[in-house]
């Protein structure tokens, strides 16, 4: 009975996760496109930031820890890519 307590909570929590993925989405999507069509190069420039920002997360996830101490900034970047990643792999199983 535990067995199949356990898997609906799973089978609960990856559908509400699936669910939220999907939402933020297509928020992103009505977000962007409104962006675009107020101001294409500020929406361009948010973006290439954000991308250049997740790329820092990325690059400070995988350095190698010669005695380094990560900052705030490089701990912000690797949470965002964390999240970021987290919400790449539910959105693409999004079929909205």
């Amino acid at each position: 009975m535990e067995f199949l307590k356990e898997f609906v909570v799973e089978t609960a929590g990856e559908l509400v996760l699936q669910f939220l993925a999907c939402g933020l989405f297509v928020g992103l999507v009505f977000l962007a496109a409104w962006g675009w069509s107020v101001s294409p190069a500020l929406t361009g420039a948010g973006g290439g930031l954000f991308a250049l920002f997740t790329g820092y997360g990325l690059w400070e996830m995988f350095r190698g820890s010669e005695r380094h101490r990560k900052g705030r900034l490089a701990s912000a970047a690797v949470v965002t890519t964390t999240v970021v990643l987290a919400f790449a792999y539910y959105a693409s199983n999004c079929y909205c």
